[in-house]
Order: C-alpha cells, then sequence, then structure tokens
C-alpha cells in the first residue's frame, strides 16, 4: 500500500525534469505519465478485486507486484516519452491487482474485532506514501536522475513478491470457477475507463471537446449494457447484491464525499500557499506536512477504537471534525492569515477526521460483506473513493478556471466553501443510513 501510494505521488515531482529532457514533447503529453496511470488503476482495480476472490487473492497480489515491478522497470528505461506512458500503463495494471487482493487476503487472517485496526494500519501506509513522496523524491531527484525515481519500485515490489511466495498462505481456488461475465467485464471497463478520461483529462482538453463528449457517450452507453448484464449473468464483475448491503452502501457514499473533498482540498494547499502567501516549494511541503502525520499517528489508534466501540458514532464524528476542518480553512484563510493559526488547525483537523474515515470507514464497508465477496467488494470501494479523488480535482479546477494568478483569492473561498457542501454530506448520511454501532464480538 505504501509502495503504491508512493509511485503514484512520487513521479509527479519528475514532470518538469521530463519536459526538459524530452523538449520535443510538449507539456499536454507529458502530463499523460501521471494521468495515464491514475486512468489505468481506475479502470482495471474493479476486475482485479474480481479476479482476486475468483482465482486465489495470494496469486493476484504476487502478480500483481511482478507487473508492477515490470511496468516501474521500462518507465524507468523507456528512451521516449510515449514508450514511458504505456510502461506507466502496466504499472497501474500491477496496482490495480495489488490493492483490493492485498487487503482482502489479510482480513480473513484476523478476527471480525480487529479489522478496524488492520485495514487502519493498511490505509495508513497508503497516506505515509503519498506524504513522504514528494520530499523522498526530491531528494532522489537532487543526487539521480528521474530515471532512478521511475525504477525504485522495482527492487521492492521483487522483495515484496518473494516474501509472499515465502510467507502468505495458499488460497487458490481449487475448482475451475464458472465463467466471468466477459460482456459485462468489457463494458464495465469501458465505463470505468472513460469516465476517469473525462474527470481527468476534462478540465485539460476542455469539456466540449469532441474527444470527451465521445467519453462521455460510452460512459453512458456502456454503463447501461454493463448494469443488463450483471443484473443477468451468474459471475458478474460487479455483483450488485453488494448494493443491497446497506452498511456498505452508505459507507461508500459517504467516503466517496469525502474523498471528492479532501483532494480538492489537497489539490488547493499548494496553490494558495504560493499564490497568496508566496511561499516557496520547500515551505508548502513542510505547511502541508501536518495533517498526512496525523493521520499516520492517529490511524492506528482510530482502528482499536472503533473495534472496540464500534463504528458509527466514531465515523460520523471523524467525517464531522474533518468537516469543520475545511470550514475553518474557508473562513481564515486570506491574505493576511497566519499560519499557526489559519493554516495549520484547519489541516490538523481534516487530518484527524480522516484518520477515523480512512481506514475504519474501509472496516466498516466490508464489516458485513461475505469472506468470498471481500476482494470485489474492497475494489468496488476503492475504485468510488479514486474516482471521486479525480472528480474533486476537475470541479476545483473548474472553479478556479482562467482568474490570474495573484488575483484568486475570491476563487479559493468558492472552492473552499464548495468542498465544506459536498463534505458535510457524509456525516450526515451516516448519522441517517449507517446503524452499524456495535463492535463485532
Amino acid at each position: 500500500m505504501l509502495l503504491a501510494a508512493f509511485v503514484g505521488t512520487a513521479t509527479n515531482i519528475a514532470v518538469p525534469i521530463l519536459e526538459d529532457e524530452f523538449d520535443g514533447s510538449g507539456l499536454a503529453q507529458i502530463s499523460w505519465v501521471v494521468s495515464a496511470f491514475a486512468i489505468t488503476q481506475v479502470t482495471f482495480m474493479l476486475l482485479g478485486g474480481r479476479l482476486a476472490d475468483r482465482i486465489g487473492r495470494r496469486r493476484i497480489f504476487i502478480t500483481g507486484l511482478s507487473v508492477f515491478a515490470l511496468g516501474a522497470g521500462l518507465s524507468a528505461v523507456a528512451p521516449t516519452i510515449n514508450l514511458i506512458i504505456a510502461a506507466r500503463v502496466v504499472q497501474a495494471i500491477g496496482v490495480a491487482m495489488m490493492i483490493p487482493a492485498s487487503l482482502s487476503a489479510v482480513l480473513p487472517l484476523y478476527p471480525k474485532d480487529q479489522h478496524g485496526s488492520v485495514v487502519s494500519l493498511w490505509s495508513s501506509m497508503g497516506v505515509l506514501g503519498a506524504a513522504a513522496a514528494p520530499t523522498v523524491a526530491a531528494g532522489l531527484l537532487e543526487i539521480s536522475s528521474w530515471r532512478f525515481v521511475f525504477g525504485i519500485g522495482v527492487p521492492i515490489a521483487a522483495a515484496g513478491a518473494l516474501l509472499a511466495i515465502m510467507f502468505m498462505p495458499d488460497d487458490a481456488v481449487a475448482e475451475r470457477p464458472p465463467p466471468l461475465d466477459l460482456l459485462g467485464t468489457f463494458t464495465g471497463t469501458v465505463a470505468l475507463a472513460s469516465l476517469a478520461l473525462v474527470i481527468v483529462q476534462g478540465r485539460v482538453w476542455g469539456w466540449q471537446d469532441t474527444r470527451i463528449l465521445a467519453a462521455s457517450v460510452a460512459v453512458v452507453v456502456a454503463s447501461w449494457i454493463f448494469i443488463r448484464s450483471s443484473q443477468t449473468h451468474s459471475e458478474p464483475l460487479l455483483d450488485f447484491e453488494l448494493l443491497k448491503n446497506s452498511g456498505f452502501r452508505t459507507v461508500t457514499i459517504a467516503s466517496a464525499m469525502l474523498s471528492i473533498s479532501t483532494s480538492a482540498t489537497w489539490f488547493l494547499y499548494p496553490l494558495f500557499l504560493s499564490d497568496v502567501w508566496g511561499y516557496s516549494n520547500f515551505q508548502i511541503g513542510l505547511a502541508m506536512t501536518p495533517g498526512p502525520l496525523v493521520i499516520v499517528f492517529v490511524a492506528p489508534v482510530a482502528g482499536r477504537m472503533v473495534d472496540k466501540y464500534g463504528y458509527r458514532e466514531l465515523l460520523i464524528g471523524g467525517a464531522t471534525v474533518a468537516t469543520l476542518g475545511t470550514a475553518w480553512m474557508a473562513w481564515r484563510l486570506g491574505p493576511d492569515g497566519v499560519y499557526a493559526t489559519a493554516f495549520l488547525p484547519g489541516t490538523f483537523s481534516i487530518g484527524l477526521g480522516m484518520a477515523f474515515m480512512l481506514g475504519p470507514a474501509n472496516a466498516a464497508a466490508l464489516r458485513d460483506v461475505d469472506e468470498a465477496e471481500l476482494g470485489a467488494a474492497n475494489a468496488a470501494y476503492n475504485t468510488a473513493r479514486t474516482a471521486c479523488s479525480a472528480f474533486g480535482v476537475a470541479i476545483t479546477t473548474a472553479i478556479i478556471g482562467t482568474a490570474a494568478v495573484g488575483n484568486r483569492m475570491d476563487e479559493f473561498r468558492i472552492g473552499w466553501w464548495s468542498m465544506v457542501a459536498l463534505m458535510s454530506v457524509s456525516p450526515i448520511v451516516l448519522t441517517l443510513f449507517y446503524k452499524g454501532s456495535d463492535p463485532q464480538r
């Protein structure tokens, strides 16, 4: 989890260097080093989770690490920008297999009353990887080339695969599983890929661009076919019975709303700090550090608390605290604001709230899911979160629009208050519809 989050974030730092090295390519093409990774991960995660349940989580996890290492190695040695993008697609397919298989392989090894702690530790590693990535990547670029940043995941993934072969229990399915819904798998994958393309590239290409309009049509048509096929096939890509599980449905919606808002807030941080307060890149990195650190240190405690006291009240409390932190920033941040009294309390509150919403919410979503469906359910949950995170960035980009640098304070404030409105949906949904209050014993 740490490796996947680190690689997904660290390579962003190398984009300016790639722009200098491949000076014949425009920034629009080079940005696909980032966009292709994000789109592919969202596209194939649902399939990765379904394969883990059908074939064996250990097998898919090891395969995912191997595909990840292959993609990382190819991206590090690729001679052209197009080959780097292709290698990043391979790497993202590996991540889409690793993430759902990893958690679904681990959870059955622990009793239900420890799942909150397990998932909180698992998710906090993702936060740690994403938080450490900019600083570590910048340091690596100071002493080496961008190729080292891209290739650093190869030995780590290889070591992970070796350890998995040695120590993970074999859960391979003995009997050949029934045929997967091929039509639903194809159309579901097309729908997710098209939706991710619209979300990620809509703000870059323009919402009325022919490619975006065509992708939007593909989303509608492919989704309709996917839903129809999933409702009639005995082995669908996504079992819609999951959506009848009120706990899974409610927590996924609440988490998706938070993902939209927190990703947008994280996107606004460096823009505001640079544009309004004139911070350097190093100062921005330091200013943004407390929030992720709070999550890393508090998440394991939050996991133990939900295991002991139950999910409902703590999830509602976490979503509320995160919402209040964002509201504080929307209210207090301005040209004359002071970091210690305007920015720090907000980012601290968001981090504290998210510590109770990342791992515990994921555990709560999977709480009443059959063990045989854990991979698919975890993939569906994280696909929703990942797609909504990209959507949050798209929303804030549209709000900022073409406002001139140095004159965007009004747009920043609108962006933050918009995120407060979306984020407030999360505690409301949990309060009204989530009933999973008692800890599992």
